[in-house]
């Protein structure tokens, strides 16, 4: 009896490890996909340009931005932003406008022109572009331009000034910290953070 015991005992014990066996050996699901990523889109920071023509408020920051570091475009180099004053606006916003000024421009030089002398003693290339508006926008905070060139494309500027530094650089005459911080596109070229620095002119 004593025999017949043990041997059913390791007869159970072999089953028990038989179905042990076979469960381990049973295939494991495969772990869940983690989820796909959703693509984020880059923020779009262009603004469709500005139309119309348009200042606000007693608008006087006439004069010349000149940048403060070289900004180039291809071979034109971007000269100066020049501003007029509150009667330029008004004269261009009731229609009296001329092919070679504007109450805002941008003026680039062809760096691959020859140097010249103007008749201030001044050196400058030969060749060089005004870009009239074909819109623009300001209120003596912050500036919207929008122009076109024939070499140059479509050209827009959006900045703002500082306060603090335009009303100093005013009192002085000019200035060698920046009044105005600004995007330009220049064709399908963007510049970030253009500083300018500010000259009232003779």
């Amino acid at each position: 009896m004593r025999f017949i015991t043990l041997t059913l005992c390791a007869s159970l014990a072999v089953l028990t490890l038989a179905g042990c066996n076979r469960q381990d050996s049973k295939p494991q699901p495969a772990p869940a996909p983690a989820p796909a990523p959703v693509p984020v889109e880059a923020p779009d920071r262009a603004k469709p340009p500005v139309t119309g023509f348009a200042h606000t408020g007693n608008f006087d920051n006439a004069g010349y931005y000149m940048p403060t570091h070289d900004i180039r475009i291809g071979a034109w180099q971007l000269k100066t932003i020049g501003v007029g004053a509150i009667s330029d606006f008004a004269a261009w916003e009731q229609g009296d406008r001329t092919s070679t000024f504007g109450p805002i421009l941008l003026e680039f030089d062809d760096t691959t022109s020859p140097l010249t002398t103007n008749e201030m003693g001044a050196e400058g290339h030969e060749t060089s572009v005004r870009v009239l508006p074909t819109g623009y926008s300001t209120d003596g905070r912050t500036m919207r331009f929008a122009g076109v060139d024939p070499k140059l494309g479509p050209v827009t500027f959006e900045g703002a000034f500082d306060p603090a530094a335009m009303a100093e650089a005013k009192a002085q005459g000019a200035s060698e910290a920046a009044v105005l911080t600004g995007v330009l596109q220049v064709g399908q070229t963007r510049i970030d953070n253009a500083r300018f620095t500010f000259f009232a002119g003779e």
